[in-house]
């Protein structure tokens, strides 16, 4: 973050959790950065900005609301959005069938997978083309990285 501010970045950044907005704000404060945290669902947020990012949160929306998702996050954008995801792969889909069998009280939360597919399309519906893609992983968990810019 800091080396966005370094080159003029206005920073604004939402969660869906209100006592992680705040921590990340006051995250930022001791680091001595000044950005805007506020509280809202993406579909809620509002604005222009010449980045979006995404990261990490399409494992919370189901599949039926994926393109609208992306289409509403491209109209935030001018110039490219960076977005994340689980891809819908055999491994995944073996690996959330095994974790079925051990019901419990951390399966309080669903983990959407995505065909890589629908997120493209998407992107390409709403006038991006993908400029550039990794994949990223922890430990238990990998997702896709797409950078896509305004054609």
């Amino acid at each position: 973050m800091k080396t966005l501010l370094s080159l003029g970045a206005k920073i604004s950044a939402s969660d869906i959790s209100d006592s992680m907005a705040n921590e990340a704000a006051a995250r930022a404060k001791e680091l001595g950065i000044e950005a805007k945290f506020y509280t809202s669902d993406l579909e809620s947020v509002e604005g222009n900005y010449n980045t979006v990012t995404c990261v990490d949160v399409a494992i919370h929306y189901p599949s039926d609301k994926m393109a609208e998702m992306i289409g509403h996050l491209c109209s935030l954008a001018e110039d490219r959005v960076i977005f994340s995801f689980a891809p819908k792969t055999w491994y995944y889909v073996f690996l959330k069938k095994v974790g079925e069998l051990f019901p419990g009280p951390s399966k309080t939360t669903r983990a959407y997978l995505h065909e890589e597919e629908v997120v493209r399309a998407a992107f390409k519906e709403a006038g991006f083309e993908i400029a550039r893609e990794e994949m990223t992983g922890t430990n238990f968990y990998f997702s896709r990285l797409l950078e896509a810019k305004r054609v």
